[in-house]
């Protein structure tokens, strides 16, 4: 398998513990909407939710989801080289709020990768100083997404939906409010 990471420029990856972030290859948005299976896709990736993603970013021009600070990375456990989930942000903010998602696959899932992505995606959406606040959306009866949203400094907001949502103001509007 071909070391990705080297092909990327470093500013583009996001090194934590156990994981990298790193931008998604067009080789792999392909397979992923394709269902092929790569070296690099660990077992039980893609999941659905990741194709359907996948999906929308090639047909909007994967430039946009490859190559901004606004899209998905792939997460890369480093004991394997594999990637096991994706994690980033829906878009560019709308109405100076980013919108954080991601997911690991089953077989990994609670296992504390969500914990170790989170803060740098925190950090990489207040690198933006147009970014005001980070919500995230999650189905209801989701503890662990909950307890880990709460842990990280998001509140629970009202919510009439299918989902409960929560939001992270910048840090320093906190003392302000």
């Amino acid at each position: 398998m071909t070391d990705v990471s080297e092909e990327l420029s470093p500013e583009r990856l996001i090194r934590a513990a156990r994981l990298v972030l790193r931008p998604f290859t067009q080789d792999e948005l392909e397979a992923i909407t394709e269902s092929a299976d790569l070296a690099q896709f660990a077992p039980g990736f893609p999941t659905p939710e990741d194709q359907d993603w996948a999906h929308t970013a090639l047909d909007a021009g994967s430039h946009f989801f490859t190559e901004t600070m606004y899209s998905m990375f792939a997460i890369v456990d480093t004991a394997s080289d594999q990637i096991i989930g994706m994690a980033g942000f829906v878009g560019p903010p709308i109405d100076d709020e980013l919108e954080v998602v991601g997911s690991v696959i089953p077989s990994l899932q609670n296992q504390g990768y969500a914990d170790e992505v989170l803060p740098h995606l925190m950090e990489l959406a207040f690198q933006d100083p147009e970014v005001k606040a980070v919500n995230a959306s999650v189905p209801w009866g989701n503890e662990p997404a909950r307890k880990l949203l709460l842990k990280h400094g998001f509140t629970e907001c009202p919510s009439g939906g299918i989902e409960a949502t929560y939001v992270h103001p910048r840090p320093e509007m906190r003392s302000s409010n």
